[in-house]
């Protein structure tokens, strides 16, 4: 029995890396929610066959090392974490698009354990190691195949360019340690060459971070060789060449960096163009609120992924061009001390001192000197990488290999409990059932709710029939999986479609009554989430109740009060309802909050035109850069509201822009043209002016005419009624 144990386990734990290839395109986030169900079914059997194992036989029960201990104390700390989070659904199951709550750090935490315990011997870690070599073999020709005709940043079965950049890290230095244990020639000419794919591949993702990370990593490297390596000078001599032929690579790509090469691959000229002042002002900002979080809740911080709460609450108005929502601070030191406060930030940090007690204060034998500078640097690339990114499933479970590889060698040889037998027929008998029962409870309870839900998010919005769509989300409402949020807003991301459609009244109704109690519930259940008070606002204005909308807006201000893009809505909504003043007023806060935010510029000199501050609007426009007259002849919403107060010499200066970025559509000559024609029949024009007006109007239908030649016969037609005084589409098709 103990054998077929073994058997399974060893199986279960070398699918893992496998799971890499893995992209399920009936789930919802196909490249995230796979990947995780996937590994947290096989680490729950493959667990629950360890502890019937390790009661079977003592060598297989886990041995002491301060890795082992670290990453335990992390998850204590990180349980109370989780309890007393903000929000403690989203702490412990994450959503869809992550899945890196609690419930992950547990199942990385027994991958490792079973890893470290079952994987002793060094064939069988060779064995492990040539298995994922394989699939990340797989996975980077996949890669490479992307570029073919393109020029997108690699992102392989990850789908995410960064998380395809630390899995190729991972590899180039995993290559590196399997290089270094073997001495024929052929598989140290196969592994050079998997090398260099892999940092090809890991320079075409175009991640900066990550670069940066092979860069540090590689020096470590070198440099723990040329320390440690003084009983083989031969070592250390190999050592000092490598960081001359590193220094001579990167001196090389700075130099050419600005080659016609390097800048037309864009992923190469992201990493070329590094520009650490400019490039971290961003991240800097978001640091710095999340200082903010971490003063608020200092010893145990807002659980995982409640940073929203954080970047909410401290939104900086510098930040209007980037993403809205962020969950994540984007550095491993913050998003440690925002998820777990001091207490989990010292627990994670003491993993990185065990390692480094291990590899340099107290190195072990173990390994031999190149082997362990190779994981030194490994490390370093790793830690480098996510001070500017964070982790991901793959990440996760590549660094709990890395662990595990370094504790199966340097645990305590007497493992936990080796003293206490258990008799062999109580296992078998009685023991055995219980956890094979719980195993399946478990893998139910975890897993068969998520699975079902991001399956059917995708099924609902493929099904035709809108009641039958209904259904299903109602279906997936009831089953209540912790991809509730996600699926409450694309249920009313579907309603506020509905609203606009001509389709049965009562489905419509129920559509749109279902929609706005499951938001309602959300808010309830999550309060204090601007987002949420934001997307029931969303919803209001597609279903016309401004005053509900108006509501849920100052909300949200209350969790996020200077976020241009909330005060914005504010004062569209205010618009809406004809309140120009109160309109201008929210407007020109969300523009003053940081002037060069040009969308707020944009809605703000609507606002002055709507409320009749034509002096304003007009310094405006005569301040305005190129740039952003460019961007206001696209604006639709600028051009009404110049139109509803009649300045159609704005208009006209805007269309005659639109059609300079672009003549090639029929529709915006004809407008241009039509507003020459508004022009010269407004109250107060002379005639000889009315003449001229008339006479651009012509001109610039024959221009279109010229330009669309599909335009032609319209605008001949039109421009021969306004020669002749007539109304200008009268007989014209």
């Amino acid at each position: 029995m103990k054998d077929i144990l073994k058997g399974l386990i060893i199986a279960g734990l070398f699918t893992v890396p496998f799971l890499t290839l893995v992209v399920a395109d009936t789930f919802f986030f196909p490249y995230i929610t796979g990947k995780n169900f996937a590994f947290r079914i096989i680490v729950e059997i493959v667990v629950g066959l360890w502890v019937i194992l390790a009661l079977l036989d003592k060598t297989y029960r886990p041995r002491f090392s301060w890795l082992l201990a670290s990453f335990g104390g992390l998850l204590v700390v990180m349980l109370a974490a989780t309890l007393g989070a903000k929000h403690i659904p989203t702490a412990l199951w994450s959503n869809f698009e992550r899945m890196d709550g609690y419930v992950t750090l547990v199942h990385v935490f027994g991958y490792f354990v079973v890893l470290g315990t079952v994987l002793r011997t060094k064939t069988l870690w060779t064995y492990f190691l040539h298995t994922t070599l394989a699939v990340a073999s797989l996975v980077a020709m996949k890669g490479l195949a992307q570029l073919s005709g393109s020029s997108v940043r690699v992102d392989s079965t990850l789908g995410n360019a960064a998380y395809m950049a630390v899995y190729m890290l991972f590899h180039i230095f995993i290559t590196m340690y399997l290089f270094v244990q073997t001495k024929v020639t052929p598989y140290r000419v196969i592994y050079g060459a998997l090398i260099v794919m892999f940092i090809y591949v890991l320079l075409q993702t175009g991640t900066r971070g990550t670069a940066i990370g092979l860069a540090t990593g590689s020096l470590a490297m070198v440099g723990y060789l040329g320390l440690f390596a003084a009983r083989t000078p031969q070592v250390r001599r190999y050592a000092f060449v490598a960081v001359a032929v590193l220094a001579v690579l990167f001196s090389g790509f700075y130099m050419v960096r600005d080659s016609d090469y390097i800048q037309s691959k864009p992923s190469l000229a992201r990493i070329a163009n590094i520009d650490l002042g400019n490039d971290l002002r961003i991240r800097s900002i978001i640091w710095g609120m999340s200082l903010e979080g971490v003063e608020e809740r200092p010893v145990l911080g807002w659980g995982n992924g409640n940073f929203n709460y954080v970047f909410n609450a401290q939104y900086d108005p510098r930040l209007y061009e980037q993403e809205q929502w962020f969950d994540r601070v984007h550095n491993l030191v913050l998003d440690w001390l925002i998820a777990g406060g001091v207490l989990g930030f010292a627990a994670y940090v003491s993993i990185f001192l065990a390692l480094f007690y291990y590899l340099v204060v107290r190195p072990t034998e173990a390994f031999s000197v190149p082997e362990r500078a190779i994981l030194f640097g490994l490390l370093v690339g790793y830690l480098t990488h996510n001070l500017v990114v964070f982790d991901n499933i793959v990440s996760y479970i590549f660094f709990a290999v890395i662990l595990a590889l370094i504790h199966s060698r340097v645990a305590d040889e007497k493992p936990l409990g080796a003293d206490k037998k258990i008799p062999a027929q109580l296992v078998t008998q009685i023991v055995a059932p219980i956890v094979v029962v719980i195993t399946i409870a478990v893998v139910y309870v975890v897993n068969v709710p998520g699975i079902q839900a991001a399956r059917g998010i995708i099924s609902a919005l493929q099904t035709a029939d809108m009641e039958a769509r209904l259904e299903k989300f109602e279906a997936l409402l009831a089953a209540d999986s912790f991809g509730k949020q996600e699926i409450t807003e694309q249920l009313a991301q579907q309603a506020m479609s509905v609203a606009a459609q001509q389709i049965d009244p009562t489905v419509k109704d129920k559509f749109l009554t279902t929609a706005e109690a499951a938001l309602a519930t959300m808010v309830e259940e999550k309060p204090g989430d601007a987002r949420l008070h934001v997307f029931l606002a969303s919803y209001y204005r597609a279903v016309g109740n401004q005053e509900r909308a108006r509501e849920e807006l100052v909300l949200a201000r209350q969790f996020s009060p200077d976020k241009q893009a909330i005060i914005i809505q504010q004062g569209i909504v205010e618009l809406a309802a004809g309140n120009n003043a109160a309109s201008l007023a929210f407007l020109k806060e969300a523009y003053e909050l940081d002037t060069e935010n040009k969308e707020a510029k944009e809605y703000y000199l609507a606002a002055l035109m709507y409320a009749g501050d034509k002096a304003t609007a007009d310094e405006l426009m005569t301040n305005a850069t190129e740039e952003f007259k460019d961007r206001l002849a696209q604006s639709d919403f600028v051009l009404s509201a110049a139109n509803t107060v009649g300045n159609y010499r704005l208009m006209a200066d805007l269309y005659e822009r639109r059609l300079g970025l672009d003549g090639t559509i029929a529709q915006n000559w004809a407008s241009l043209a039509f507003v020459y024609y508004q022009e010269s029949n407004a109250t107060g024009t002379d005639p000889i002016t009315k003449r001229q007006l008339v006479d651009k109007a012509i001109s610039t239908l024959t221009r279109g005419a010229e330009a669309v030649p599909s335009f032609a016969p319209t605008a001949t037609c039109v421009a021969e009624n306004l020669r002749n005084g007539r109304a200008p589409e009268t007989n014209c098709q």
